[in-house]
């Protein structure tokens, strides 16, 4: 995959995580529940993988690899679960804005722990001045966007 294929997978992923974050902040909204939300979000997602594994748009899977997986190669599913669910809990409180800014901070941040230990068998990448740059201004984006809120709601009550 070449770096502008990846780059452009990538930001519509970020995009496609932040309409799948709003719209099942409203399903929790609908059904009172954000467990609800976040069951019918997993097993839409499971209905539509299972059935492109089995239109044959991916590979089947190795079953028999399943046994030689380390543990904690389990936990994606755990969570995204946890994930999906708080998100349904913040974005109410927060707004979907602030709550994005967050969302990618605490990604970068345990990215850079996570490059730099090698934990999950990942290659090591040592943390840097710019990640540190870019870690501060997602910091300074929080706060601003924060302060910006606040200042808006005064203004309109």
């Amino acid at each position: 995959m070449d770096i502008l294929l990846a780059l452009l997978s990538a930001g519509s992923a970020g995009g496609f995580s932040t309409i799948g974050t709003a719209v099942n902040a409203r399903l929790k909204t609908i059904l009172h529940s954000p467990i609800a939300a976040a069951t019918i979000n997993f097993v839409v997602g499971f209905s539509i993988l299972t059935l492109l594994l089995g239109l044959g748009i991916f590979k089947p899977y190795k079953l028999e690899l399943i046994y030689i997986t380390p543990w904690w190669a389990f936990l994606g599913g755990l969570l995204g679960a946890i994930f999906v669910t708080l998100s349904t809990l913040i974005v109410p409180k927060l707004g979907l804005t602030t709550t994005t800014l967050v969302v990618v901070f605490s990604q970068m941040l345990m990215s850079i722990v996570i490059d730099q230990l090698g934990w999950f068998g990942a290659m090591k990448y040592p943390i840097t001045t710019p990640k540190i740059f870019g870690i501060t201004t997602l910091i300074v984006a929080i706060v601003i966007n924060q302060l910006d809120t606040n200042y808006s709601h005064k203004n309109v009550n």
